[in-house]
């Protein structure tokens, strides 16, 4: 597509026409407007032998100012314009192209509308507004300029004498002769717009026409597409045929009810195993179920025997700690009652310090001894077990 429209470009660079400035064209707009207002201008200061006066030199100046400003809208200069800057016409229509482009079937053009294009780019060469008016302005223009001439030339006619009220007229005449200089004007000047104007936009459809020709092939038409889509249609209907036709064949019905058949199969299956697997579920949940009621059964049997092994451990802390009290008031009074021997017994070794050693009461020592050690470590074994 890209290449189609690379070379429809170029076929449209080869249409155009020589460039000209769009200056002379403005000078060309201009130039009968600037002449007879020069001409009047001349009356005016009696280099040419007839009189203008000098309000109908201010109208028609005005209105020759207001030419000026419209000028730069007539069709003649747009179409200049229009051509001066063809590069830059061609490479927004690329632009718009590209923009809009819809495929069909194999082929792919622009789905927008090249009038709509033209139209836009048309308006930003002029103002249609200043266009459709400037015909019609030069006039009218003109005429209330006359009358405004002709309302200042106006005299009183309040002479009395006859000769008085013939130079009133006289001046009335002349006034009205030099108002009607400013309708001439105004009439010219639309003339010369329309002949321009007409001229121009002729031009201009001449080139639009050969344009829009040249890039024809880059726009989908309504023909074309309603042709386009027909054809697509018409495949779709033939594609939807076969199909049909292959769906009506008794090879497809036999396969069909064999695959029905083969899935109703598979089905009963599926429904089969997974009735067994709901049975097997609620069995494993109802000896799950029982097992738990089992479990919770031996759980209240091993709360009641933790029970009474805390009691029985408690009776037994109770007659561990009595027994410990009790063995501490017996060594308590073992010890005392060896601490009392010793002392007897230091007391008699010291009465006879001097007298030989008795094996006896050597013995007797460390027996006594030997039995506060034991008491010591048995205490100290119960300490630990309390």
């Amino acid at each position: 597509m890209n290449e189609d429209m690379n070379e429809t470009l170029q076929n449209l660079a080869s249409l155009e026409t020589p460039q000209r400035s769009c200056a002379f064209v403005y000078l060309k707009l201009i130039l009968l407007p600037t002449l007879a207002y020069i001409y009047f201008l001349l009356g005016f200061l009696d280099i040419l032998h007839f009189k203008v006066g000098i309000h109908s030199i201010i109208l028609i100046g005005f209105i020759y100012i207001v030419s000026l400003i419209f000028a730069k809208h007539n069709g003649e200069l747009g179409a200049c314009t229009f051509l001066r800057y063809a590069k830059e016409f061609q490479t927004e229509l690329h632009e718009y192209v590209s923009k809009n482009l819809m495929p069909i079937g194999s082929s792919v053009k622009s789905n927008a509308s090249f009038e709509n294009f033209i139209d836009a780019y048309a308006k930003r060469i002029r103002n249609d507004n200043y266009a459709s008016v400037a015909a019609s302005i030069f006039p009218t223009m003109g005429i209330l300029g006359t009358f405004i001439s002709i309302a200042l030339t106006l005299p009183n006619f309040s002479s009395q004498t006859a000769g008085a009220l013939e130079n009133e007229i006289t001046l009335l005449l002349s006034g009205v002769g030099t108002a009607f200089y400013v309708s001439i004007y105004g009439i010219l000047l639309s003339l010369w717009w329309i002949f321009f104007e007409k001229r121009g936009l002729s031009r201009f459809d001449k080139e639009v026409a050969l344009i829009q020709e040249s890039t024809a092939s880059l726009f989908w038409s309504k023909e074309e597409i309603e042709h386009a889509y027909l054809q697509e249609n018409l495949q779709h209907f033939d594609r939807i045929g076969r199909m049909f036709e292959h769906l009506s064949s008794n090879d497809f019905f036999e396969r069909l009810g064999k695959n029905i058949e083969a899935k109703f199969e598979l089905f009963d299956e599926m429904l089969t195993l997974e009735a067994a697997a709901v049975k097997r579920g609620a069995e494993h949940i109802k000896d799950g179920m029982e097992m738990l009621a089992k479990s919770q059964e031996k759980q209240r049997d091993l709360v009641h025997v933790y029970e009474d092994m805390l009691t029985k451990l408690n009776q037994f802390n109770e007659n561990t700690t009595t027994l410990h009290v009790k063995m501490a008031e017996s060594n308590e009074e073992m010890i005392a009652t060896n601490q009392e021997m010793l002392r007897v017994l230091k007391a008699t070794s010291v009465a006879h310090n001097e007298a030989p050693s008795n094996e006896e009461v050597e013995s007797l020592k460390e027996s006594l001894k030997i039995i506060d050690a034991e008491t010591e470590e048995i205490i100290q074994k119960m300490d630990a077990l309390k």
